[in-house]
This record gives C-alpha cells, structure tokens and sequence, in this order.
C-alpha cells in the first residue's frame, strides 16, 4: 500500500543485500543493476496489488502482496497491505501476524498499531485492542477511526465514561462518523441517560451509521 492511500499508510522498504563484489570478475555496475532488478518487481506488484484492494477485489489484492513480499521480504507496505486484505476477509490470525512483523521493525508504525488494535477487536480481544489503539492515538492523537474504535472497545469492556470520552473525541475530529454517534449512543444508554442517546441513534442514521 502505498503513501495517502485512505489508510494513510506510512512506506519503508527495505531492499536485498548485494552480491560480493569479489566473487565475480564483472565490473560494479552490473551488480547495482541485479539489485534494483527485485526492488522494481516489488514496486510492480505493490502497485498492481493497492489497485486491486482499491477495487475492492481482496483476494487478488492478497497474491499480488504476497509476490511483492517475495520480491522484498522487508517492504512494510506490502506486509501491511496484505493484513488489510486478510482483515477484510475474516482470517484475523493471519492479518494479526502480518501486522505484528510491520510493528516488529517499526514499532511506532501508525497504521501498523491501528490495524493490529482494529484485528484484535474484531476478533473480540477487547482489552488488547484498547491498548493497541491507545498506542496508535499516542502517535497521532487525530485518528478519528481510532478513537472510535478504542470507544466501541471500551464499550464493550464496561468503561461507559472511558467510552464517553473517546467517542466524544472522535466526533470532534470527524462530525461526520454515523458509527461515532451510534457507539456514543450506546454508552449513553448504559449511563441511564435514554433521550440523550436517542439523539446519537438519530444522528447516526442520518449519517448512515458508517466510519468516514
């Protein structure tokens, strides 16, 4: 995937070591050429891949990542390309290990940190994911998505006033999260305060209930 993608993702590739120049007796040059060769095949299929995922056409999108990874073992926005395609098909163990080896050479990775904390809630491993998307808002304390989703953790983990704050917090980043509202809707009906929560579920379907 690659940079301003909607995702926001953040590149950094690695590229192959290159061959010992005193194993053969061809010039310098050629060799800079054998190491560019699978850097380019990399750059080819990540290209092609972010267009299939765009298209919504994840399975494809999930080869073309996993070509690109063979070209270049250490390109981050393969790794994380391939996890958002395994996320968008249920197969959370698999995205979560794709995401872990992104956080494993980029710890404060953005979008490698939302997504892990996006898996891990899907998955229904609330507290973890809380934490994940904690981790991701330190990084970049205006990730209206994560905020809603750390919101619908701490929803379902009982924290209705930790719950409060982190939707609130993301409906000031984006008024326009239909999900935001319906979340927020929720923790108010827990708190007891019903009218108050009737207003988030009407905005809500006025938004269309989805994270924008």
């Amino acid at each position: 995937m690659t940079e301003g993608s909607e995702l926001r993702l953040v590149e950094d590739e690695g590229t192959p070591t290159e061959p010992n120049p005193a194993a053969e007796a061809a010039p310098a040059a050629p060799a800079a050429d054998e190491k560019a060769e699978p850097v380019s095949a990399s750059a080819g299929k990540l290209a092609r891949a972010d267009e299939l995922l765009a298209a919504g056409n994840h399975v494809e999108a999930a080869e073309q990542y996993g070509a690109a990874l063979s070209a270049d073992p250490v390109s981050l926005p393969a790794m994380l390309g391939l996890g958002v395609t395994l996320l968008a098909q249920s197969h959370y163990d698999a995205a979560e290990k794709e995401f872990r080896k992104v956080l494993r050479l980029a710890p404060d990775h953005l979008d490698g940190n939302f997504q892990l904390g996006l898996t891990l809630f899907r998955r229904g491993v609330y507290p973890a994911a809380a934490q994940q998307l904690g981790k991701a808002i330190e990084i970049d304390p205006d990730h209206a998505a994560a905020h809603v989703v750390l919101g619908e953790a701490l929803n379902q983990m009982g924290d209705t006033e930790a719950a409060i704050e982190a939707l609130e917090a993301a409906i000031e980043l984006n008024p326009e999260s239909g999900r935001a509202f319906y979340a927020l809707g929720i923790a108010y009906d827990r708190r007891g305060q019903h009218d108050r929560a009737g207003e988030m579920y009407r905005r809500s379907r006025e938004l269309g209930g989805k994270v924008t």
